[in-house]
């Protein structure tokens, strides 16, 4: 498999991974002077799902803020319809803990922050026993939520929000968190690979482009005459080409880029030369010209070859005509004999 190929099949492969991912996400959706305001979030390893339709309800901070201790209850609600949403910060203690305390001061729901940054964390406890007891759904989300509620929630009844659950439940609804984390890591595994890649393709395509080429000159070619020396080139001239496309004698070039002492560039149009691999350039056009010496010499003793065929061929046509006449001619002097002993 070729390796444009592969890297086609991983660009497929994390197009889905990334629309996936994005559909796993959950959404903390705020109305604010008739303008939406939407954050994303993650669905927790524990506990109910978010209704279909999304859950709607008032917004409040959670006190203690980091609710690993109980909370204070939400304002007693005036209708059966009424729900609360308790705004948790995410540490001091496990995920659980937090969700179970909210459900136990009577939030119908719970949105755990993450202190000082906009990373999602997916929710999970190891405690099988407070997991059990878990009925609320809850939502991890960045820093973003909470300032910004931090504004609005000044009422008692608090800031009035919509949880929105993910088009679908990723892994971690079923128990297998380690998976959501392991397909990141494969992620960030390939973006590393693909720009590793691109530079090492980039300064390749760099070093070659930069690289001075020889040729030699044929009636024909697009080159006409070298600018430095003012002469035309001859059929068989050995020309270098520099990056810049400007082409020149070998011997002229040479003296030019060895007569500048500091930074080396074409005498046309003064770009900058790339002198480095000059030696290895000089081998490669040895190594050519021995090939092609090679090639002469084998191109040379083919035409002896054939030309000792033709010679052969000829001279034997030569001896079988001349075997003819000396029989035509030993006929003709047994004729004459019978025909002089006849009138005898």
């Amino acid at each position: 498999m070729s390796l444009q190929l592969q890297l086609l099949y991983f660009v497929v492969a994390t197009f889905f991974h990334e629309v996936a991912v994005a559909e796993a996400f959950g959404h903390v959706a705020y109305n604010d002077s008739s303008k939406c305001v939407v954050y994303k979030a993650l669905p927790a390893c524990f506990g109910p799902q978010l209704p279909a339709e999304g859950l709607a309800g008032y917004l409040m901070t959670a006190i203690p803020p980091n609710a690993c201790h109980a909370i204070e209850n939400p304002p007693a609600p005036r209708k059966a319809s009424e729900k609360y949403i308790a705004l948790i910060q995410g540490c001091g203690c496990s995920f659980a803990e937090k969700v179970l305390h909210a459900q136990q001061a009577g939030y119908q729901a719970a949105v755990v922050y993450n202190v000082d940054s906009e990373q999602l964390i997916t929710m999970t406890s190891d405690d099988k026993e407070i997991q059990q007891q878990i009925e609320i759904p809850s939502l991890f989300t960045g820093e973003s939520v909470s300032l910004h509620m931090e504004k609005t929630s000044q009422c008692e009844k608090g800031a009035y929000i919509r949880l929105l659950p993910p088009k679908y439940y990723f892994a971690p609804y079923q128990g297998n968190a380690k998976m959501l984390q392991d397909t990141r890591i494969m992620r960030d595994m390939f973006y590393i690979i693909i720009t590793t890649i691109s530079i090492m393709v980039g300064i390749r395509w760099c070093k070659k482009a930069r690289k001075i080429k020889l040729c030699t000159y044929k009636l024909g070619d697009k080159h006409e005459s070298c600018v430095i020396c003012m002469s035309e080139y001859k059929e068989g001239d050995l020309l270098k080409i520099l990056s810049c496309s400007h082409a020149y004698h070998c011997g002229c070039i040479d003296t030019w880029l060895h007569t500048q002492t500091g930074k080396k560039t074409c005498p046309f149009c003064k770009q900058p030369v790339n002198t480095h691999g000059q030696g290895e350039l000089l081998l490669e056009q040895a190594h050519e010209d021995v090939n092609e010496e090679e090639v002469n010499e084998e191109e040379e003793e083919e035409e002896r070859g054939q030309e000792y065929d033709a010679f052969r061929e000829e001279y034997e046509d030569d001896e079988y005509g001349d075997g003819e006449q000396d029989n035509a001619s030993s006929v003709e002097g047994e004729c004459f004999n019978s025909l002089e002993n006849s009138t005898i």
